[in-house]
């Protein structure tokens, strides 16, 4: 159940003027997320979203850790909910629900010496609220955790910033209370704060500079995440789920130009599964469903451009980890402040820049276009370049042809749309259209141009086992003088492609989450026309743990993940380029370390990502 709608966001934020708690005004001005009374560390949880069992259960577990007894005692804040008065009611009834569960939750881990576990709700729910020091009275020197609800971040923090509800927060926190949260909760945990995407961007937008909406938390004004935040690394939630790899990229790109050079160090946390910030240092303790990715764009100097006319983010050797929950005698710890992963009982050594090589086309004649799907966006932009490549290589404009290969008999109203697109791109002459399965397959030799299109991965693995069929697909191919292979026809060309059925409507967000356990992508052997394993609709679909679990597989061939409207030109002496306004990134598994969280989650270190826009060769280089 979500919160009811909410009233406009816009409010009027007044400022407060001392920083005090009941009277008593806390020595040494706000405290920071690794600051604490006389050295007590400091603990964070951000759950990236949902009310599982195991995540509550994992927020009640580090508040037990510093609780002083005999009772577990816990504040839930419901400031993401909603300020609007007609809404007040039912939102307070939802909170309660949510204070219930956490209660119990609680009270169904925490053992002796405790009694059990105390969960009240704060009535926070518009600016008055938490104006009013009656309404945090609940938080006292007693608090050993609050909690924070999911909804809105934006909403949450024009409620509290600065006022007697954030500073009451603020001074349990340095006292030692664990403050949890999920969703919106876990984005208010790191001061600079990602408060949304601008606009009607979404997450096929993320690499775009300026497609998240940032309260820095470096200024004057009270845009920002609570006081007492994370200042070293920026939160984001809901990490899978919604395929937001590419907006926490480019907001750490952002960072980095905002903060002179120096980067925060981007936590994805996902659906059902939260991490342990300790004193804003130590990352550990991963508990949950799935895992905890860490960006780190300063270990490698990793170089930030925006290119093309959206200013995609163009980027290289970003380090990431992916923390999965602790297998026996195998800790994962990660330290905010050196950049370095422990696994174990050993540190793991830095990586060095990656030297893996670029995609080629084995064979290939002519030019060989992999396209992430160019029909379905709102860019022309590679059909009318194929055609233009294929118009020059016409011989014999009267009987200029393109031959469109479908890998599955069913697949031929998707060959009629690309046979119109074709046309609409430019193209003068006949469009055939061959399918597998279907007669005898149509001869491509004097086409100007092939085009091969898989739509749905789940019936091309006849075509490609077929080798009758596979010789002639790689003939064809190879031999042509422009080729485009679109969407899972991509893959199926590279050295290993997924089977696993493309997401729907209703399970997308479900999918995007199965990505990252290991073995999901349903892998298998490509053609090898191309010496890359492909992964198209990277973007648009989610599809970011493909990447990574075709990476744990193959660890030699670095995986290449293709957006929307977007292509790689694969062109003499070997080159590989970007066309098209979307990303094209390069996962560089080389020097990665891998294994399976006991939860089923891929688990790795020193993993590099590298990203690419429109015009750009396909490099390991700067």
């Amino acid at each position: 159940m979500a919160p009811t709608s909410r009233a406009a966001r816009t409010l009027a934020l007044s400022t407060t003027a001392a920083l005090a708690l009941g009277g008593v005004v806390l020595a040494g001005g706000p405290a920071s997320a690794g600051s604490a009374h006389a050295g007590v560390p400091t603990a964070m949880t951000p759950i990236g979203g949902g009310y599982t069992l195991a995540t509550l259960q994992g927020f009640a577990r580090t508040a037990a850790d510093g609780a002083s007894g005999p009772t577990v005692d816990i504040v839930v804040v419901p400031s993401s909910y909603g300020d609007a008065p007609e809404d007040r009611e039912e939102n307070l009834a939802l909170a309660q629900e949510r204070t219930d569960q956490v209660d119990a939750a609680c009270d169904a881990v925490v053992t002796a010496p405790f009694t059990g576990c105390t969960a009240v709700l704060a009535p926070l729910l518009n600016r008055a609220d938490a104006e009013d020091p009656a309404n945090s009275a609940m938080v006292t020197a007693q608090t050993d955790g609050f909690f924070i609800l999911g909804g809105d971040q934006g909403l949450a923090m024009s409620i509290l910033a600065d006022t007697p509800a954030e500073d009451r927060m603020e001074a349990a926190f340095a006292r030692g209370a664990a403050v949890g949260g999920t969703s919106a909760g876990a984005a208010v945990e790191s001061r600079s704060m990602i408060n949304g995407y601008v606009g009607d961007f979404g997450a096929s937008d993320g690499l775009k500079r300026g497609s998240s909406l940032m309260w820095w938390g470096d200024d004057a004004d009270q845009e920002r995440g609570l006081r007492f935040g994370s200042e070293r690394a920026i939160y984001d939630q809901h990490f899978y789920q919604r395929g937001r790899f590419g907006r926490l990229l480019s907001t750490l790109a952002s960072s980095d130009e905002r903060f002179g050079g120096r980067s925060k160090v981007g936590v994805g946390v996902d659906y059902a599964t939260g991490v342990v910030n300790t004193s804003d240092r130590r990352l550990s303790g991963v508990f949950g469903a799935s895992s905890t990715a860490v960006l780190d764009l300063e270990t490698l100097r990793s170089p930030i451009r925006w290119v093309g006319k959206d200013d995609v983010l163009s980027t290289r050797n970003v380090v990431t980890h992916l923390l999965t929950p602790d297998a026996p005698r195998a800790a994962t710890t990660y330290d905010l402040a050196t950049r370095r992963l422990t696994l174990g009982r050993s540190q793991v050594t830095a990586p060095r820049a990656g030297q893996w090589k670029a995609p080629t086309a084995n064979r290939a004649s002519g030019t060989v276009y992999l396209g992430g799907d160019v029909l379905d966006g709102g860019s022309t932009q590679v059909l009318e370049q194929v055609v233009a490549e294929a118009r020059s290589a016409t011989r014999a404009p009267a009987a200029a042809r393109i031959v469109v290969i479908s890998l599955d008999a069913s697949e031929s109203p998707a060959a009629q749309d690309y046979a119109a697109a074709l046309t609409e791109a430019g193209w003068p002459g006949a469009v055939q259209h061959t399918a597998y399965g279907v007669g005898t397959p149509t001869d491509t030799k004097g086409a100007s141009a092939v085009v091969v299109i898989g739509e749905d991965p789940t019936k091309l693995a006849a075509a490609v086992a077929d080798r009758t069929f596979a010789r002639y697909l790689t003939n064809a191919v190879t031999s042509a003088p422009v080729v485009l292979a679109d969407r899972h026809a991509a893959g199926v060309l590279g050295q290993w492609w997924s089977s696993k059925a493309d997401p729907t409507g209703s399970n997308y967000e479900d999918e995007a989450i199965a990505n990252f356990r290991s073995g999901d992508g349903q892998w298998k052997r490509g053609l090898g026309v191309v010496s890359a394993n492909l992964v198209p609709s990277l973007t648009y679909d989610y599809r970011w743990g493909k990447l990574f679990d075709i990476g744990q597989r193959d660890g030699r061939t670095p995986p290449v993940g293709i957006g929307e409207d977007t292509a790689i030109r694969l062109g003499a002496h070997r080159s590989a380029t970007v066309v098209g306004p979307g990303s094209v990134v390069v996962l560089d598994p080389t020097q990665a370390r891998w294994w399976t969280g006991p939860n089923g989650a891929i688990g790795a270190a020193n993993v590099l990502l590298n990203t690419y826009g429109d015009g750009e060769r396909v490099t390991p280089g700067r």
